[in-house]
């Protein structure tokens, strides 16, 4: 089905006290400010990181949930795909943001993703919230309402990983780095004694980011992003500062380098890469910490590490970076999870059967083609990421 944009403001019924309505592009900063504010929100809902997508070809409608006095008590950055076959799928990212407790709320969400669905005739509409830990209310608000446990996929649990090692940043950054490993500690100040320097790109940087990205893919076997994609990412977010780049030098070579994403009081490392060689100086600890350093300067309250795997045994693929992240951080924070809202029931139970099977199918050809014609993957991985 065509992807039209949708008019710039259609009212959705309401439940309640509560009633929310589509977003008007006048209203970014406002939809911003309570997503940057709200303890459920991420940058991956910010406005513009729905611009960013609806560039890769998915659309982006934004909705708004008020009370009657016209304040905000929830927003949801939808995206949506059209699938091969017709209909198409609803996603919302880090969504929506809103207190799940609040039943009005809840209610008045629910049913206006329900209507979007039936307009963009959805088989069923994603979302995986910002709850952690998980919380055996908000399961049941869930389940009360529909939603079923979305079907887990990937080293992750999940299109966004499931757990996280997220490093509180109160007190500064003298109290961080007093809550690290002693061994963390040593690396960050061996780096700084060898004289591995960090400094912040610029969007011409990227292409040097995505060399050494392409190291890391190859040898973690990560999934690959083009540069493209990364530029992409610059030109959406860099406006409203929502995006940096950073690069660990030693002795004039680029050693590791990440990208930091920014939302009001989270601070995410979204991306990162590092070298085969040269190691022992320890760049990519220089470079962590210098981005904990940045994330306290902006008054963040977490530095998100992001993604490790569910299944954590020495030996396993992601073991070395769940050690070397935890060195940060102890603790390994779970999210609720994604949670399906099913729209077309019957095309939801195929969607269950066929969906895994053609992601399982993905993998084994990415890998194939990657060891057999890497010029050929990298033509695949551009065309996947539209």
């Amino acid at each position: 089905m065509a992807m039209d944009a949708p008019a710039e403001v259609s009212t959705v019924p309401s439940s309640g006290s509560v009633r929310v309505r589509e977003a008007a592009n006048r209203e970014k900063e406002r939809f911003d400010r309570f997503v940057d504010t709200h303890s459920a929100g991420s940058v991956l809902q910010s406005w513009a990181w729905g611009e960013l997508r609806r560039n890769q070809h998915w659309a982006a409608v934004r909705l708004i949930a008020e009370d009657r006095g016209g304040n905000i008590r929830g927003t949801a950055s939808v995206l949506c795909r059209s699938l091969p076959a017709g209909g198409s799928v609803l996603y919302l990212p880090r969504g929506p943001v809103l207190d799940f407790r609040d039943p009005w709320v809840l209610d008045s969400m629910t049913d206006a993703l329900r209507r979007l669905g039936d307009r963009w005739r959805a088989v069923l509409c994603k979302i995986d919230p910002y709850v952690t830990p998980p919380d055996a209310s908000v399961r049941r608000a869930l389940l009360l309402r529909g939603y079923t446990i979305g079907h887990r996929r990937g080293h992750f649990d999940g299109m966004q990983p499931r757990f996280n090692i997220i490093v509180p940043l109160k007190g500064g950054p003298e109290a961080v780095l007093a809550r690290c490993h002693h061994k963390t500690r040593y690396n960050i100040r061996l780096a700084v004694k060898r004289g591995v320097t960090v400094e912040r790109g610029g969007r011409g940087d990227l292409a040097t980011f995505h060399q050494l990205l392409m190291v890391t893919c190859d040898r973690d076997g990560f999934r690959e992003r083009t540069l493209p994609y990364f530029q992409q990412v610059w030109d959406s977010l860099s406006l409203d500062g929502r995006v940096e780049l950073y690069l660990a030098r030693y002795q004039g070579r680029v050693l590791a380098a990440a990208v930091l994403l920014v939302g009001g009081q989270k601070a995410v490392y979204a991306y990162g890469a590092s070298a085969n060689e040269q190691r022992e100086v320890m760049a990519s600890y220089a470079l962590q910490w210098a981005m904990i350093c940045r994330a306290c300067e902006r008054g963040c309250w977490s530095y998100d590490m992001t993604g490790i795997p569910k299944h954590l045994h020495e030996g396993l693929p992601g073991y070395g970076l769940y050690r070397f992240k935890r060195g940060f951080w102890p603790e390994v924070s779970e999210f609720t999870g994604e949670w399906d809202l099913p729209l077309q029931p019957r095309l939801y139970r195929l969607w269950n059967i066929v969906e895994p099977t053609y992601w399982g199918t993905q993998v084994f050809v990415r890998r194939a083609v990657r060891a057999l014609h890497p010029s050929l993957h990298a033509a695949a991985t551009e065309h996947e990421e539209r």
